[in-house]
């Protein structure tokens, strides 16, 4: 080969090799919360659904709708970034339908709680539990337990990978539920949380989620009692503050003979989480801190 072609050849290799390195570094991002000691994050979640049901030729339709403004107080960032704050709701607004009869209720407004919302009433405006979360949004303390909702995303962080990600990359991470049998007793389910990372555009990460079964599933009854825990959708994550900004999921599920062989229920639902920015917020947050 003659030098000058040698030469060139070099001084391309030279150019292009450190461009396919950057190239490679720029297409992997670090997906991690980045809370602030201080900060409170607010955000609405919306869950609404609708179960129709038949048995035995009985129809019946029901429904709810739910609307919170959950808040994290945020107290503490060790050096290792663990973030340490308060759960708490600020407000709940909540609907229920069986048949014709409807039950309300707004803890905003209502000095009466209907009985089938005292539970959740009782958990309003005062702290659920104070959680310390990593980076990667593992829980790693909390000095109470309080019931999420069964929605099969769950802990109250997204699960993130420690090491950076490229577009198209996946995670999962192992859960169990449990069911109840017809003879009292209970079933483990093992399912897994099938994360994938989608795109990156102006710093939001997209991300998919899915939940799926491990453990096989044969019997309608048991897949009656899933349908409000297998879910699927969509994340988006502000990489740069290390927050969530929404998270959507949806059920359109349909089972047959889940009791008896002329049984069926169909369940459709809507399960919604967006950040709320500090100006739209309403002036009666912060009472949890106080």
């Amino acid at each position: 080969m003659h030098a000058y072609k040698r030469i060139a050849i070099h001084t391309l290799l030279a150019i292009i090799t450190p461009a396919i390195a950057w190239a490679d570094q720029a297409e992997r991002y670090q997906l991690e919360y980045k809370l602030r000691a201080g900060e409170m994050v607010v955000t609405r979640v919306v869950h609404q659904s609708h179960t129709q049901t038949a048995i035995a030729g009985a129809d019946q339709d029901s429904s709810s709708q739910t609307s919170s403004l959950k808040t994290w107080q945020v107290q503490s960032v060790d050096p290792s970034g663990n973030m340490t704050f308060v759960y708490g709701i600020d407000n709940v607004q909540m609907q229920q339908s069986i048949g014709d009869e409807t039950q309300a209720y707004d803890s905003q407004t209502d000095a009466q709680v209907p009985d089938v919302f005292k539970t959740v009433a009782q958990s309003v405006n005062v702290p659920l539990a104070t959680i310390t979360i990593s980076p990667s949004g593992e829980v790693v303390a909390r000095d109470k337990e309080f019931r999420c909702p069964l929605l099969g995303i769950g802990d109250v962080t997204i699960a993130l990978p420690k090491e950076p990600l490229s577009i198209g990359a996946q995670w999962h991470v192992p859960r169990e539920l449990h069911v109840r049998l017809d003879n009292g007793s209970y079933k483990t389910i093992k399912v897994r949380e099938l994360y994938s990372l989608e795109k990156v555009s102006a710093g939001v990460a997209t991300i998919s989620l899915m939940t799926q079964p491990l453990t096989p599933v044969n019997d309608p009854a048991i897949e009656a009692q899933l349908v409000q825990q297998l879910s699927k959708g969509t994340i988006k994550f502000d990489i740069d503050s290390g927050r969530l900004i929404s998270k959507r999921l949806d059920w359109s599920e349909h089972v047959l003979g889940f009791r008896g062989a002329e049984s069926s229920m169909r369940y459709d639902a809507t399960w919604t989480e967006e950040l709320v920015p500090s100006s739209a917020r309403t002036a009666n947050l912060g009472k949890m801190s106080r």
